[in-house]
């Protein structure tokens, strides 16, 4: 077989898995197995140790495919529009990837804070806000939202589309997805464009 054959057929499986992990994060936690992963699958246990070592090699690898989903959306669009309208669909493609992936994702949160991450050069929580600080600096240079500390503006941006708020949202209150963007997106502006002497850079 092609090695290049090999490396797609790998792939697949690969994300198989990491589906199936998805799946049992959300269902039960970080309480399964290996063995687990194997059944919920359909992929013998002996391919699963193949890809990974352990669970807790199961729980990072499906947090870094959901962090490189979502920079991956935020290059796209970025890319292609710009101001409020830039804004808003980001904030659609969020709370749509947040939907399928946010009750799984609560269970393997990193207990450091957004911003002391990007100070500790973390490689996918950096990218993440590389992928958001144009739009932000856009929007106050347009003078859509007055200057402001970017920082705490992302920051704003982070909490607000929590993968909780966004599941209890939908999943609880029973918004749909456009609803739940359309309500954050307005709320976070508001946010933005709150006194400038509450959102100001500090001296």
């Amino acid at each position: 077989m092609p090695a290049e054959r090999l490396r797609r057929d790998s792939a697949r499986t690969r994300d198989r898995l990491l589906d199936a992990a998805g799946e049992l994060l959300a269902g039960r936690g970080t309480e399964f197995s290996l063995p687990d992963l194997a059944r919920a699958s359909g992929v013998a246990t002996a391919t699963v140790y193949r890809h990974f070592t352990s669970v807790h090699d199961v729980h990072r690898e499906f947090y870094h495919r959901m962090v490189d989903e979502l920079v991956g959306e935020l290059e796209h669009i970025s890319t292609r529009h710009h101001g409020v309208e830039r804004l808003r669909l980001i904030d659609e493609r969020w709370v749509k990837l947040a939907v399928r992936w946010g009750r799984a994702s609560t269970h393997i949160r990193r207990p450091e804070g957004f911003l002391e991450r990007v100070r500790a050069d973390d490689p996918l929580t950096s990218a993440l806000y590389d992928g958001l600080a144009p739009t932000v600096r856009e929007l106050i240079a347009e003078g859509i939202v007055p200057e402001q500390d970017v920082d705490y503006a992302i920051l704003l941006w982070i909490t607000l589309f929590d993968e909780r708020v966004i599941a209890d949202l939908t999943a609880t209150a029973g918004w749909t997805a456009r609803r739940v963007a359309r309500s954050l997106t307005a709320s976070l502006l508001g946010a933005w464009r709150a006194p400038s002497d509450v959102a100001a850079p500090a001296p």
